[in-house]
């Protein structure tokens, strides 16, 4: 099953790799293939000095474990989204947060559930009848 991750849910896995959301996105290969736009990897090091000082990682630790989840998560092209899918995420992410729009569109693209911990996205998704949903207890239950 293809999930679109949200840059949140990689952020929870990054603090916690041991945790509920870093066991889903470590180890479920043979359920799960996992993507995300590139951008979410600008997000991760745009606020990496945030992570370094939430997590007690050294640098060195923090690019090493940022590698293991990417191995398991393909970034892909915002390029490579058709116009379509950007313009309804447009849509359907201005009015809630348009930073999500890439996130939107990918799902809309790979016609995929979006995983994100993003409260205000997934009510304001929700109020628009967006049905790419699925949360961590969802994911948990689907997992082989």
């Amino acid at each position: 099953m293809i999930i679109v991750v949200d840059t949140n849910i990689i952020f929870s896995g990054l603090l916690n790799s041991d945790g509920f959301i870093g066991d889903i996105l470590l180890n479920s290969g043979d359920s799960f293939e996992f993507y995300t736009p590139t951008i979410a990897m600008d997000e991760l090091l745009r606020h990496k000095a945030k992570l370094l000082k939430l997590s007690g990682y050294t640098q060195n630790q923090f690019e090493f474990l940022l590698r293991v989840f990417f191995k398991e998560i393909q970034l892909i092209d915002l390029e490579s989204i058709n116009s379509d899918s950007l313009e309804k995420a447009e849509m359907l992410t201005h009015d809630v947060d348009i930073f999500d729009k890439p996130f939107v569109a990918l799902s809309l693209e790979l016609n995929a559930p979006l995983w994100t911990g993003d409260k205000k996205l997934v009510n304001g998704l929700n109020s628009k009848n967006f049905q790419l949903l699925i949360s961590s207890k969802e994911l948990n239950k689907l997992r082989a």
